[in-house]
């Protein structure tokens, strides 16, 4: 892959860059923020993983920005420095909302160390002439730590289950046990339908991105979409998603039986952390249930490439009003355990159009 055309910014955020010399500081604190480029990211999240008690998430990560560009966002880059030290650093990712609305969003973030009511509020204005650039109303800050400051609110939950957000919760799974007590400590039902899928001589595969069957995988996400009623993206979107994604940096599962594609998984790893993010399965093999396979081969594959936490994304939770019973009683099967989200904090910075864009949700 051309690492070139992968650290490219878009024309408009050029302009942003000049911003990365001066950052913003109050004058008042030690914080520093500046915009960075994605190649200068990259070494500071680096560093900013060395100060953090868990994995950086894969939605801060630099790869996660590098995705959002291969699908043709804007994304934003930037650090947080106290003194002379890297203490925190984050993505916004630009979005369009009805009436014309842009905003600002910080999945899971920004990442950082430490937290106080300054920092947020020094954020704030760090944004306030990117906002201005691209014509946002708003950036949402979706960090469990800011919740607890005093300089603004969460979002309420009507909002929330309205809203363009990241799962309010995600089901984890510890994967540094050997492979015997991971499988040991499945639900009976997951080792059952793994064994079915054994019985009928089905064959799973871990593909690289550049050698994933990328034909095959479209067609169980479309047939998944249309039996359990979820829109899906263009298959370029998917197809783009692969080719920004290096080998070690991520991985495609693919179950055959009778040679007929009858599930699949899209598996990315950042930080010793391997993320479940697509899947799809055909109807034809339901009764054998081969996504079980799917899952326990990412595992072992996940363990391989020095993961400890396997990540299932976003299971039921009652603030966004998900209907992910199925898909959550499935994760959970695997085992593991659920780590929750707060509802983010929005940075307003012009109030009418955010007004607007509140009332609209809430009617909707």
């Amino acid at each position: 892959m051309n690492s070139d055309a992968t650290l490219s910014n878009p024309p408009a955020l050029l302009r942003l860059l000049t911003l990365r010399r001066s950052g913003y500081n109050s004058g008042m604190s030690t914080y520093h923020i500046e915009a960075c480029d994605i190649a200068e990211y990259t070494k500071i999240c680096k560093k900013v993983a060395q100060t953090l008690p868990s994995s950086v998430h894969f939605l801060q990560a630099p790869l996660y920005g590098r995705l959002q560009t291969h699908a043709g966002k804007e994304v934003v880059y930037f650090s947080i420095r106290r003194n002379a030290e890297y203490i925190g650093c984050g993505i916004g990712v630009i979005y369009a909302a009805p009436g014309g609305l842009r905003f600002i969003y910080c999945p899971y973030g920004p990442t950082a160390s430490e937290w106080s009511e300054s920092l947020v509020s020094e954020i704030k204005q760090f944004f306030r002439p990117i906002a201005h650039e691209h014509h946002c109303a708003f950036v949402r800050i979706d960090q469990n730590e800011v919740k607890s400051l005093s300089v603004a609110s969460p979002i309420p939950d009507k909002i929330a289950r309205t809203a363009s957000l990241q799962p309010r919760a995600e089901w984890l799974l510890d994967i540094t046990p050997t492979a015997e007590d991971i499988w040991a400590g499945f639900h009976k039902h997951a080792r059952y339908n793994v064994r079915l899928a054994e019985r009928a001589a089905a064959i799973t595969t871990v593909y690289s991105p550049a050698e994933a069957p990328r034909d095959a995988f479209f067609e169980l996400m479309k047939k998944t979409g249309d039996r359990d009623g979820f829109g899906i993206f263009d298959k370029s979107y998917y197809e783009s998603y692969l080719d920004s994604l290096a080998n070690e940096e991520g991985f495609m599962v693919m179950t055959t039986i009778d040679g007929v594609p009858a599930a699949t998984g899209i598996f990315v790893s950042y930080d010793q952390q391997t993320h479940y993010v697509f899947a799809g399965s055909s109807d034809q093999y339901r009764k054998i249930a081969p996504a079980y396979t799917v899952i326990w081969t990412a595992i072992q594959e996940a363990k391989k490439r020095q993961s400890t936490l396997f990540n299932f994304g976003g299971v039921t939770d009652a603030v966004k009003g998900q209907h992910l019973g199925g898909v959550t009683g499935f994760k959970k099967r695997f085992g593991g355990y659920q780590i929750d989200h707060q509802n983010p904090v929005d940075l307003v910075y012009k109030p009418l159009p955010y007004l607007l864009f509140r009332i609209y949700k809430t009617l909707r």
